[in-house]
């Protein structure tokens, strides 16, 4: 039986209906709107059916999806891995160069009678070169005991007449422990070796040796045996009358041990003022500042001061002939005349002047 043709052509309306919803019918989200589809279909939807159809349609069909696709899966994010602390690597500190001697204590510390915030002690240790016990002085800052810290050292020598107490009779310690106390100058050590009468040369004809036993046994038993900055630059040498002779002459015949020099007074005898155990005149050469400083490198690379008292007469020219070779030769130094003799009275009104020129110019660190 043939069908109607009602029918068929009413199939055929839905066909073309159908066509045109899906390529115009899609609501603003991309899903298919089932109304456009079902209004031009001519076919009546019942209330509330509308939506459950809209809701079917846009949860499983999406342009360009097709139920059930990959594509349709979310991709959970994947946490950026936050980055591992690093830590700042932490420097090895040089180590500091150990005394070449190992020059121990000897004896238990005398007290020394002091009234300041730090405290002097008197210590002994033997020494090789001259075959006997040797004494000297040492102050230590306040809060040594306690501190980790290491010190630039100042050592000052004695005069002719003097002893290991000589600067402490111009004020010395007790001085270096006002300046240090009220923050004028930093803290540093300061000793004062025993010298005796000679000079602190090493004697001619193989005989006691003062100098190396100053420049080397003094120096490497108080850096063994104290919290010292065991350098160059933190180590100063200064002296009264003898004493600031001997500093010179062992800044140029020991270089590298001293950076800072004091002279105060020098007392540069002559040939002709030799002392009874001197040697010939080219020993003599060897161990006068005047004529070491003619040709020594050493001090083109250390701080140099000098003074001299204007009345000085028994001193200040060879004082002055020292300076002229020195100006002759460009070595930069700190020159200072002042009013005064050749005596406890000067040296004691210029202590102040002397340590504040050795605290600015150590290394501390």
């Amino acid at each position: 039986m043939r069908q109607p043709k009602t029918n068929t052509k009413l199939a055929l309306l839905v066909l073309s209906l159908f066509c045109a919803v899906l390529v115009t019918g899609c609501s603003d989200s991309g899903t298919i709107n089932q109304n456009s589809f079902v209004s031009a279909a001519g076919i009546a939807t019942p209330s509330g059916a509308n939506s459950t159809a809209q809701a079917a349609v846009s949860t499983d069909w999406v342009v360009g999806t097709s139920p059930g696709s990959a594509a349709s899966t979310p991709v959970p994010n994947t946490p950026t891995p936050a980055p591992k602390p690093t830590s700042t690597p932490v420097p090895t500190p040089t180590p500091y160069p150990t005394p070449k001697l190992k020059i121990p204590l000897v004896g238990a510390a005398t007290p020394v009678d002091f009234t300041g915030k730090g405290q002097v002690v008197e210590r002994q240790f033997y020494s090789n070169n001259l075959k006997k016990n040797v004494s000297y002085r040492i102050y230590l800052p306040q809060g040594y005991n306690s501190a980790a810290k290491r010190y630039p050292v100042l050592y000052m020598l004695h005069g002719f007449s003097g002893k290991i107490d000589e600067w402490m009779w111009y004020g010395i310690m007790g001085r270096v422990d006002d300046l240090i106390s009220s923050g004028k100058i930093k803290p540093m050590l300061v000793v004062l070796p025993q010298g005796d009468q000679e000079y602190w040369v090493d004697h001619p004809n193989d005989g006691l040796k003062w100098g190396a036993y100053t420049a080397h046994e003094v120096v490497d038993h108080i850096d063994g045996n104290y919290k010292t900055l065991p350098l160059k630059g933190s180590r100063a040498i200064g002296g009264l009358s003898m004493g600031s002779t001997g500093a010179l002459q062992l800044v140029m015949n020991y270089p590298g041990i001293f950076g800072v020099v004091g002279a105060h007074s020098p007392a540069m005898r002559t040939f002709d003022q030799k002392l009874p155990w001197w040697g010939d005149e080219d020993w003599y050469a060897k161990t006068d500042p005047v004529t070491l400083a003619k040709t020594s490198d050493a001090l083109n690379d250390i701080k140099l001061w000098i003074d001299v008292g204007a009345n000085d007469s028994a001193w200040r020219a060879r004082v002055l002939e020292f300076k002229q070779i020195l100006e002759d030769r460009k070595i930069p130094f700190t020159y200072t005349e002042w009013p005064g003799d050749h005596n406890g009275d000067y040296w004691t009104a210029h202590m102040v002047d002397y340590l504040n020129y050795y605290g600015s110019a150590l290394s501390f660190g």
